[in-house]
This record gives C-alpha cells, structure tokens and sequence, in this order.
C-alpha cells in the first residue's frame, strides 16, 4: 500500500522530501556532533548546607562559599501550589515539547518585528535552565547556543531532573537561589507549605528578582503577583474564587531576617561533615527546640552577668536528641554565647553518685537500706568532707544518694576500688579526663574529674533503659550505640533511689523524673540530670570561663529550670517495668541481714527493721568504714547476764544463780554518737556483777565525750559589737590521739580544742579518738 501510493507522489516532491530527510539528518548528525563536544549537565552548584528539624523545617542554613544561600529541594518537597503557578505563567507546554516550543519563539519574533523591541522571550523552562548553565549575552547567537543547550539538556535529562535544576537555582535576589531558600527567607517557612498568593509571588519574582522583592519592594511585587494570577485565570488553571482569595492578600514589607534555631548543634554538624553532605537531617522536634531556646532566654535574664546555661534532651529508645540548647542566648556575647557548654568538659560533681551505687549494687556490697556511715573519713592526704559541712551519722544507702552525702559515696568507692569504677563507665562509652599525670582515685567520687553534659546524659539514660546506655543521636543517618552499664536490677533500684520526697522529684504530667544534682568545687558548676524511661534531660548553668558563681548550686538554680523543661516534654505512657532480679523484704539495722520471723514468739530477729529493695536476692551486711579496716563493721557479742538481765557475768565467776547467754548487736562505735541512748553499747551492755569484783572483763573503754559545751547549745550575742565568746573544748575518755573538726574540716590534733566562731550560724564539733569512737555537739549562734 505505501509502495503504491509513494509511485504515485509526484518526482519533484519525492526529490524535495529526500532533500529534507537528508537535511533533518545532517542536522541531527550536527547536534550529535556538537553535543559530544559541548557536553551539558545538570550537576547543581555548591548549595547551602541546611541543617533540618525532624519533620523536616529548617533549623540553620550555611551560605556556600561565594555567599549564594541555595537549599536543596525537590519537586515532591515544594507546593504543588508553586509547580502549577511556574508552570501556568512560564511554560505550559513543558510537559510536550522537546526544550524548545516553536510557537512561542515564532510569537516573539512577530511581536519584536511588529513593536521594534522584546515583547516576549519565548523562552520555556528549559531554556531558562539553559540560560542558568550557560550564560549568554542576549544577542542571536546568544539564543542560538540557549536553543541548542535546551535541546540537549531535555535529550539527556528527563522533565523532573530539569525542574528540579529549576527550582534550586531560579534566581529571587539578595544571595538567594532556589525557591526553598527564597521561602524561608520571605515567609520564614518551607516551600511544601506555600499559600497560592505565596507561590504566585514567587512564580514571578525570578522574572525580576531585585525589583520584585517584597521586602524592599512590596507594591511592585504585589502587581507582578496579580499579574501571574490573573493569567492563571485566564487559562482556567486555578478557579476565580481561588484567584480572588489570593489576591487579597497583601505583600507586606517584611525585612528579610536570616533565622537560626539550634545554632551551636548546626554549627557542630556541619563541622563534620561530609564535603557533598548539603542537607543534615536531625532528630530535633522543632516545636520542642523553640519552646526551650525561648525558656533558656527568660530564665538567664534572671541569672549574674556572663552566666550561661545548657540543656540537652534526648529520646532513651532512639537515643535521638530531641532538644539542644547549647548556650543561654546565642545572640548574647556577654553570656559566652559562641562556646558550646553541651560539650565542654566540667567537674560534674556529685552527678556521678548514682553510678557508683548502681556498680555497688551489682557488687553485692549493699542494698537500698545497707547502713553507710557519713562520718570523718581519711584517706592519707584525701580528707572528704560534706557540701553541708556537717556529719549525719548512720544513714541508709538511699537516703545517702538523695542528699548527695560524699562521705557515704567516698565510702562505697573504696570498697568498689577506683581502679574498677573507672573501667566499668569508660567501657560504657563515658569520658572520663582526669588531671595531667593523675590515676583513678577516690576524688571521682565527688567529681574529681572533667566530663561534658553529653556524656552525663549517656550514663543517665541506662537508668532509664535497664542499665544499657545509649549514646545521642544527633543525625538520622547516625547509628544506634548501646552499652551495658549496670545490670536491669541495679539501674531499677538506683532509679528508684532517686525518686523519694526528699530528692525534690521533678513532676512531667503523670511522670515522675528520677533527679540527680550536683555542684562542682568552688562552685562552677551547677548541675541537674532528670531521667525516666522515655527521656533523659541534662541541665548546666555556670559561667564558660570557669569563674565560679558563689551560692549558686545544682539543686538551687539547675533543678528549677529542670522542672520548666519537663513540663514542656511530650507526654508517654512508658513505664519502668521492676526486674524479676529485684525484690523486696524487711532487713535489719545495723547489720544489714535479712529480718526473720518467728512465728514461735511471733518476733522478728531484730528491733530495728527497714524495708529494702534487694538485687539478686541478696541481703549483704554493713560495710566498714574503709575496706582496709579487718573485721565486721557491726559486732554481735555473746554474753552470759544474769537471769533478769541486770547483769554480765564474767567467764569464772560464779554468782550462786542462773546465768543466760544472750547475744548482743552492737553499732559502729563510730556512728554511736548519733544513735539514741538506749542503742548505744553503755546502755546495751549490763554492768560486771558486783559479786564478781576482781575478776576483769574488758569489753567496754570509756565513751568519748566533749567537755565545755552542750549538744544542741544556742549562744546570742548581746550586743552586735561584740564578738562570740571564745570555748576552750576538752575530751575525756576514749583512746588518743583525738582529732578535733569543726564543720567537717579537721581542725586540731590532741586533747584539747580553742572553738572561737566569727560568725553567726550552726556548728558542728566532732572529737574522734584512734579507734573511730565519736562524740559531737551541734551549736547555734545568733
């Protein structure tokens, strides 16, 4: 059939057509040609670094290195709002021509021949993006090289690499490129979530960047704008109704503000990352991240001059951060604004307590209830005190962590050893930096060393997660690290520890936030960590330079604002599950063992009865004071009395009556100044019987006692010129030498003590002999 009818076509028109073939040929052979030696592609320019929330709102933009703010996009991330608006005013064939539509460069060439000047370019999309990758004068040669770039970019590329070319480099004036950037800038939100008057705006500004601005020219770009929608209208690409609505809606003179949120976490991302990484996607919760930048703004106008804070808030199941606020104003040079407090290293203080319990735990050294002994401890040249000044005495192990004790937590350290402290959190993945030429000692208790408010949230979140720490996550493409810290049982009970009244918890909706505070030397440092099992939040505050901030401590400054962030958290339902490891039961003070029943004599084995959390059914006895020390912390004696009890009967002696062994627990003669009279062995043990008067029993020495003042003693001035009256102090018992403190500081050597107070206020003095037996008096001055 085409056989046929070619024989028919006419000789002169076979001839025209092969012509025409031969030419469509040479001229296709002639693009091939050129575009082998004039290559294109659509690799995009150095774009901006973009750091990005977890729904994807940016957070803070770096300009590329000739100052051109670009932020990746791509046609899925942009408003289909803007894609129908560019396409209906610029190009809409785009979708059906080959680069290049023939009508609309025939109706610029009629309109420049009929008019003398450019009425129209003609120009589609894609030879706007052309234009982008090769630069011409706007001369005919100059569209000639724009046609055949157009040509080639649509033979190599398809339409969606070609707009997306577009919409990341379509000029819109002061240093911005791409329509993500000139929406963040003019509208301070994405371009997935542009308004129709919004798009149409931006649609057009490309056509005149500079005199379309918004910012410096509202009213022009207003009328650019109408222009494009009434266009839309006409070729019924958006409704009537639709165009009404947009049009109403004035273009304000805004200024352009570059706008930055997590600025120091933006800053640190970007500082390593990779050199083609331009987009860094965060696990930031945008609303979150706003809410306490603004917080930390309000609560640091309260603070001293140069005072900053930092707060980190991380998520314990993806161990993504959630929250990062590294400085109190990042605009605020006076505060230090530029310095990072989330990774600077700091004493932490008595932050590091609990996991010196937890270790203990696992130890089998002690349980919630063990009896710890906040009494003078020495340590060759380490003489701890408390931050109180003061001594408490007996005192259990989970009261001990919820006043910060140190004297007790030096004493569990001891008995841990340093050695294996140190071990244990540095293969968890904690920092530990100790000073130039120092070794683990038993200074870590109390913070004797530097780590950052980063590592301090990692240890926490294993309170949180069944003893495994989580290391922060800050971007997506970032790996899940856990370590194991302390055993399910242990973080459970250390966790709950932190949770009694006199902790201060910190309440979050129906959740209770374990808390733990410190204050490091001198006061340079205030800390307060929270954790529960959906968030561990970290707070500092002190100064960068590390002048400290007098009376400023953790409990008294970082715990407020604590509690302001808790209240800003997302609520959850997770909750702490207790381990099978854990049980509870009665124990007995003051040797720690598990209390039995007799349902004989229908009596527990011990008076004094405390009811313990317990780890792995374990009920160990009291610690001694150092672990150097031989021998139980808590004796038990046998002793044989007298029928009624009044009396002791010594081996040999034969007082014509029924003698009973009877045995006898009796406290750490250290902490006995500190027990009620009738626990103290004076009064436990019964007089040698006066019928046996020469026979010697040496069970009891003389108790030390404070001679010149009285325990709980108020002294007043009379008058405010005075001065306090000066008290010579003497001991009398016990068994030299005798070590005088007062508040905790060790103040004299010997049998006698000058106690001559310049200040009003409360006193403790303490008298121990060689043995470890103590005697005290409390004083107030007024």
């Amino acid at each position: 059939m085409i056989q046929f009818v070619f024989k028919r076509v006419p000789a002169k028109l076979k001839w025209t057509l092969l012509w025409a073939f031969i030419f469509l040929l040479a001229v296709f052979a002639l693009f091939l040609t050129f575009d082998r030696i004039f290559r294109v592609d659509l690799a995009p320019d150095t774009l901006a670094r973009v750091v990005v929330a977890e729904d994807g709102t940016l957070l803070r933009s770096f300009a590329d290195e000739d100052g051109i703010w670009r932020y990746p996009a791509t046609v899925d991330q942009v408003s289909d709002n803007y894609i129908q608006a560019l396409i209906g005013y610029e190009d809409r064939w785009f979708y059906y021509h080959p680069g290049v539509n023939p009508f609309s460069l025939l109706r610029a060439l009629y309109q420049w021949a009929k008019n003398g000047h450019v009425v129209s370019g003609g120009s589609t999309l894609t030879m706007q993006v052309a234009r982008m990758k090769r630069p011409m004068s706007r001369t005919v040669i100059g569209k000639f090289v724009q046609i055949f770039t157009a040509l080639q970019l649509e033979f190599h590329f398809s339409k969606e690499d070609i707009l997306n070319y577009y919409l990341n480099h379509a000029p819109f004036g002061g240093g911005l490129e791409g329509v993500q950037a000139a929406s963040h800038a003019y509208f301070d939100h994405s371009a997935e979530h542009l308004t129709r008057a919004e798009a149409a705006l931006l649609a057009v500004m490309p056509q005149a960047p500079t005199r379309y601005r918004p910012d410096l020219h509202p009213d022009a770009a207003q009328k650019a704008r109408n222009k494009l929608l009434n266009r839309l209208a006409k070729f019924d690409i958006w409704p009537e109704p639709v165009i009404k609505t947009a049009k109403e809606e004035k273009v304000m003179g805004w200024p352009v503000e570059t706008r930055m949120y997590a600025p120091l976490l933006a800053r640190r991302l970007t500082s390593r990352a990779g050199e083609n990484t331009n987009r860094i996607h965060t696990f930031i919760d945008y609303h979150l991240q706003l809410a306490l930048e603004q917080l930390a703004r309000d609560y640091a106008a309260n603070l001293p001059p140069h005072v900053s804070l930092a707060v980190l808030v991380m998520n314990n199941h993806s161990g993504g951060i959630k929250a990062y606020c590294g400085s109190a104003d990042f605009f605020n040079r006076s505060r230090f604004s530029h310095v990072d407090m989330v990774t600077a290293m700091r004493s932490p203080g008595s932050t590091i307590k609990p996991f010196i319990y937890g270790m203990a735990l696992d130890r089998g050294l002690i349980h919630s209830q063990s009896l710890l002994m906040d009494v003078p401890i020495h340590f060759d040249d380490f003489r701890p005190v408390n931050f109180t000044g003061g001594f408490s005495g007996p005192v259990s192990a989970a009261t001990a962590l919820s006043k910060s004790l140190n004297l007790p937590a030096v004493q569990l350290m001891d008995h841990l050893g340093p050695r294996y402290f140190y071990a244990q959190m540095v293969n968890s993945g904690f920092t530990i930096r100790l000073p130039d030429g120092a070794k683990p000692n038993l200074s870590m208790a109390l913070g004797g060393f530097s780590t950052s408010l980063e590592n301090l949230v990692t240890a926490y979140s294993s309170l949180g997660r069944n003893g495994k720490t989580i290391s922060p996550r800050y971007t997506k493409d970032s790996k899940k690290e856990q370590h194991r810290l302390l055993s399910d049982g242990a973080a459970w009970i250390t966790h709950k520890m932190l949770l009694p009244e006199s902790s201060g918890p910190v309440k979050r909706e129906d959740q209770w936030l374990a808390v733990k505070t410190g204050t490091s030397y001198g006061y340079r440092d205030a800390w307060a960590i929270g954790v529960d099992k959906g968030y561990t939040v970290g707070v500092w505050v002190g100064r960068p330079d590390g002048v400290p901030v007098p009376e400023y401590y953790g409990a008294s400054i970082a715990t407020p604002l604590l509690k302001s962030v808790a209240r800003l958290l997302p609520r959850h339902r997770a909750r702490l599950k207790q381990p099978d490891s854990v049980t509870r039961c009665k124990i007995c003070w003051p040797g720690g063992q598990r209390a039995v029943y007799d349902r004989q004599t229908k009596e527990y084995n011990c008076e004094n009865r405390r009811s313990a959390w317990i780890l792995n059914r374990t009920t160990p006895k009291t610690l001694t004071r150092r672990r150097v020390f031989m021998g139980p912390a808590v004796k038990e004696l046998t002793l044989r009395l007298t029928k009624n009890g009044k009396y002791r009967v010594p081996a040999g002696c034969n007082v014509g009556q029924t003698v009973v062994e009877t045995n006898i627990v009796l406290w750490p003669r250290i902490v006995e100044s500190w027990l009620p009279p009738e626990h103290r062995r004076y009064n436990k043990i019964p007089p040698i019987c006066p019928k046996c008067p020469q026979i010697s029993d040496v069970v009891l020495t003389e108790p030390v006692d404070i001679r010149g003042l009285s325990d709980n003693e108020i002294i007043q001035k009379k008058e405010k010129k005075n001065r306090y009256p000066v008290f010579d102090l003497k001991v009398h018992g016990g068994t030299g030498p005798w070590y005088w403190f007062e508040n905790s500081i060790l103040k004299k050597k010997g049998g006698a003590f000058r106690f001559a107070p310049k200040h009003a206020g409360t006193y403790q003095i303490l008298v121990m002999d060689q043995s470890g037996a103590v005697d005290r008096v409390k004083v107030k001055l007024f």
